[in-house]
């Protein structure tokens, strides 16, 4: 069964993106939360909103995912993996990373600005994680 990234409408905060994208990622869904309310604040709050958003209107409700699995595949339930330790451990120490990348660039070079070198980070990490996924689809 192929994996499916949803905004999940049993545990969910606001819109359900980061328990949605816990599932999908099986990383902790305290985790991503806490991330993403960093990012919100670390982008000036206006940008992170607006992307948030952007997520909850383009990715579909985990009913919607559960129908259309339900219409190509005759299977009776469908069961979300439960949170990796390993998957848990990447991302915080990818994120400790970048935020020590980010800090030392900071220190070393007068010219990085925060407002700069955050979305450039999670645009060029969101980007290897799409296609990363992608690769894996084929």
């Amino acid at each position: 069964m192929e994996k499916k990234l949803y905004r999940s409408t049993r545990d969910r905060i606001f819109g359900g993106v980061c328990s949605g994208l816990s599932e999908y990622a099986q990383v902790e869904k305290g985790l991503l939360r806490f991330l993403t309310a960093v990012a919100i604040v670390v982008t000036g709050f206006l940008p992170g909103i607006i992307a948030y958003v952007v997520c909850v209107l383009v990715i579909p409700s985990e009913e919607a995912v559960l129908k259309d699995q339900m219409s190509y595949e005759n299977e009776e339930n469908f069961h979300p993996k439960t949170a990796n330790s390993e998957n848990t451990k990447i991302v915080i120490g990818v994120a400790l990373i970048l935020i020590g990348v980010i800090a030392l660039a900071k220190l070393l070079f007068d010219w990085v600005d925060y407002r700069y070198a955050i979305p450039v980070v999670l645009v060029v990490v969101g980007s290897l994680l799409v296609y990363k996924n992608w690769r894996q689809g084929e």
